[in-house]
């Protein structure tokens, strides 16, 4: 199986994506014609997290696993991760967007949510390293050991931060870390990535729709694997820790 690890449904409000997004289901064709069995779907910065749901909810034709996006400063959203805790796969957080770090305590009632409920993290993780720094996101990974997290982007979305985050994981053993390709350019920091830390910690992603999934099919199809390896990067990988595979 195919998945992308991530998918923002909806459309953006940020200036900077100029209204980018697609109408839902549009979101099945694209999959579709990528030959992609399903996704792990979050909101966009509007967090329309309800919107998401009710898709996934529906008739659908692909496999979704909802990642609602929760902003740590805004109560609500922790209601409704817990009122909805049966429907709930993960949860993302965002420090750039949502201007709240990691490592602030508004955000340890919802890694306390992630833990009892055995699902995984994903933290953005960006270029504006005094809010969104893959140190503090190592930092929270490292108090939590029960959680798996993934970090976006690799940890930085540039080749300096992408391989200084990989190093960072290696040396201080985490084995609870993973990371996502969505929004990385450069195969050969991912290539470095697997060989350093193996082919079971990086998760294809796409973005979409800032990002389009053949993109990082082919980021994926220029990297050196065995046919093991290829799978547990587009799928296998996720779904272990979506607990749909040993």
């Amino acid at each position: 199986m195919i998945i992308d690890g991530h998918i923002h449904a909806g459309y953006w409000s940020a200036e900077r994506f100029l209204g980018r997004g697609v109408p839902l289901p549009a979101l099945e064709d694209c999959l579709a014609e990528c030959d992609i069995d399903g996704g792990v779907l979050t909101s966009t910065d509007l967090r329309r997290n309800d919107l998401v749901l009710e898709f996934i909810e529906g008739e659908r034709k692909k496999r979704y696993w909802f990642f609602p996006w929760v902003n740590p400063g805004v109560a609500e959203d922790l209601d409704f991760v817990e009122e909805r805790k049966a429907r709930v796969d993960g949860i993302k957080l965002h420090p750039s967007c949502d201007r709240i770090k990691v490592t602030d305590e508004r955000v340890v009632p919802f890694l306390e949510f992630a833990g009892r409920q055995h699902v995984p993290v994903v933290i953005h993780c960006g270029r504006w390293q005094e809010m969104s720094s893959y140190r503090l996101a190592l930092e929270v990974a490292g108090k939590y050991p029960d959680i798996n997290f993934i970090l976006s982007h690799m940890g930085g979305d540039t080749p300096e931060l992408e391989t200084a985050t990989t190093d960072a994981i290696k040396e201080r053993a985490l084995a609870n870390v993973y990371l996502g390709i969505e929004g990385v350019r450069e195969y050969w920091a991912v290539q470095r990535a697997i060989d350093e830390l193996g082919a079971d910690r990086v998760i294809f992603g796409s973005d979409f729709p800032l990002g389009h999934p053949r993109m990082y099919l082919g980021l994926v199809d220029a990297l050196t694997l065995s046919a093991e390896d290829r799978q547990k990067v587009l799928g296998s990988n996720i779904l272990r820790l979506l607990g749909e595979v040993e």
